[in-house]
């Protein structure tokens, strides 16, 4: 079980609004990953679901349980009721502790069973392949076996719901990718349903099966990775998802589908393109191009001037200009090299049409 809801959850301090009548569905054992920039109200989301937050408006259920109701005046479940684990950025391991008491820490204040506790500390920790370590104190653990021991801190309480706020961000590279499979597979083996707060977009792509991209309070989107990918509601969740390219494009104010379900566009003012067809009314909007979806070919009418080059072993990053347009991107292999100010000619191979 973990079938978490928010219906219209907000959180106000005074007329400042934080985060405004969010509405989340999270299905039994699914991992959710809530992404924006900084300050968005990502985590003031998640530590109203933990309970450390009190809510201005909405609800908040998890399976059949309502854990508040603003509205309906029923008072929040305290967080120790909740039946939530939770892992914080800082890990928050106790350093005059050895790896085996960290992780029995939840245990003994809920008067667990010496024996009990025994075999449930050892069974997380073999989960979090730390097993052999239990008896090493914390100020001899990597940064990487940290954050596995407040995984199994939180996981040995067996929580319907974990919650996990940034807690790859103090990693390294390498460490991030391991770790991120690693509550994957503690996901899909131990049957958990996770809400994971971050502001890296290769983390919630990789790990999710749904994500929430939120700014200044609003979700903007929810869906899958795949869609987030392929059909953005609008630029700030192409940009944030992805790193597309928005140029600005126009269209007939009454375009219609053709037989394959495509509209055509004019991008940049100088390049007629096929999209997907939109039920929008609007002339000018932008088109949503990944990096990848554009292609040199020097009879395009598309012109533009290479602003930098980087070389990245496998393929080359170029910077473009063209006018009208930001700066955009194009990933080619490197087959295909240029000069920084040479001019290239480019065609677009997919695209997605955006009001905003």
């Amino acid at each position: 079980m973990g079938k978490l809801s928010l219906r219209n959850l907000t959180k106000a301090y005074g007329d400042h609004t934080v985060v405004n009548k969010v509405n989340i569905e999270v299905g039994d054992s699914e991992l959710l990953t809530i992404v924006g920039p900084s300050g968005c109200g990502k985590t003031t989301i998640l530590r109203m679901i933990a309970g450390f937050i009190e809510p201005t408006g909405g609800q908040i259920y998890l399976d059949d349980d309502l854990l508040c109701d603003v509205e309906g005046k029923v008072a929040p479940l305290a967080p120790e009721k909740r039946n939530i684990g939770m892992v914080f950025q800082s890990y928050a391991v106790w350093p005059h502790m050895n790896v085996f008491d960290n992780v029995a820490y939840p245990l003994k204040l809920r008067k667990t069973p010496k024996d009990e506790i025994q075999s449930e500390v050892m069974r997380v920790l073999k989960i979090v392949h730390l097993e052999g370590l239990e008896k090493r104190m914390a100020h001899q653990l990597s940064g990487g076996q940290q954050q596995r021991v407040a995984l199994a801190r939180a996981l040995v309480m067996k929580p319907r719901l974990l919650l996990l706020d940034e807690p790859l961000s103090n990693l390294d590279a390498a460490l991030r990718e391991e770790m991120r499979g690693e509550i994957k597979e503690i996901q899909r083996t131990q049957h958990i349903t996770i809400i994971n707060v971050t502001h890296d977009q290769i983390e919630a792509m990789t790990m999710s099966d749904k994500v929430a991209v939120v700014r200044k309070g609003v979700l903007e989107q929810f869906a899958s990775p795949y869609e987030l990918y392929e059909n953005p509601v609008n630029t700030f969740v192409a940009k944030f998802i992805g790193s597309a390219n928005i140029l600005p494009a126009t269209k007939k104010a009454d375009a219609v589908a053709d037989e394959n379900g495509m509209m055509d566009v004019m991008v940049a003012g100088c390049y007629p393109l096929k999209v997907p067809y939109v039920d929008s009314k609007q002339e000018t909007g932008f088109v949503a191009v990944r990096a990848h979806h554009m292609v040199p070919n020097a009879s395009s009418p598309f012109m533009t001037n290479i602003r930098r080059a980087l070389y990245q072993g496998n393929q080359i990053e170029y910077y473009l200009e063209a006018p009208g347009c930001e700066m955009f991107r194009l990933l080619t292999d490197v087959s295909f090299i240029q000069p920084e100010g040479a001019s290239v000619s480019v065609d677009i191979t997919k695209a997605v049409w955006l009001d905003e």
